[in-house]
């Protein structure tokens, strides 16, 4: 059976605000304009090449509030992936600091909100935790840099929780853990480490937000 994702038309997503990188969610009402414009197609290389359909992809960012640490992984395909027919490849082997997918289409669960519903299906599904929170939208993100983010419009959010967090091998993901910020700074420097690249954008902004985070005492 194929697999249906989300779309928007890229016509009606930019209908009045067009950005490139990262945007805070403040400064334009994305989610609404999903909401009222979505629909499903098959997936696979015909989807990866039309440029006029956007796929939305949420993007959660973990952070603990305790430690003031952020959660990255590395996707892996390994003896222990469930998914052997892992599509994504593109991003093998890259940090990340993004739990999410592709929003697919259920047809044994309706929601009002397909976005919300699969932030939390992702993360149940890649991490795991004993309460698994409700992810908070900071921004979006738009790269026309290649093929991949000409076809995909990235919903950023963060997550915050109190707990540690393990990833799922049997999903792909591997060496996932909590890093300072001055980790991820180091991390990032490093030129033998792939990033990805929606984790290079929007970490700046969620940086910021751990920090203001952090100053506040929360």
């Amino acid at each position: 059976m194929v697999k249906e994702a989300l779309v928007v038309p890229r016509e009606n997503l930019f209908k009045e605000k067009y950005f490139e990188g990262f945007l805070p969610a403040h400064e334009h009402e994305f989610i609404s304009v999903i909401l009222k414009n979505f629909s499903y197609c098959p997936r696979g290389e015909e989807l990866e090449n039309n440029n006029n359909l956007q796929q939305i992809i949420p993007y959660v960012w973990i952070i603990n509030q305790k430690t003031k640490k952020v959660f990255l992984y590395k996707r892996i395909l390994s003896n222990n992936s469930q998914n052997k027919e892992y599509v994504e490849k593109r991003y093998l082997n890259k940090y990340s600091g993004g739990i999410g997918g592709h929003i697919e289409k259920d047809t044994e669960e309706k929601s009002d909100n397909p976005i919300q519903t699969t932030m939390l299906k992702e993360m149940k599904e890649e991490v795991f935790m004993k309460n698994y929170p409700v992810a908070e939208i900071i921004g979006y993100i738009k790269d026309d840099s290649d093929s991949i983010g000409k076809v995909h419009f990235g919903v950023i959010a963060i997550a915050k929780t109190l707990e540690n967090v393990f990833s799922n091998d049997k999903e792909g993901l591997s060496s996932g853990k909590f890093y300072s910020v001055e980790e991820v700074e180091e991390l990032f420097a490093n030129t033998n480490n792939e990033i990805e690249n929606w984790t290079k954008i929007s970490w700046p902004f969620v940086k910021k937000y751990l920090i203001w985070d952090a100053a506040i005492g929360n």
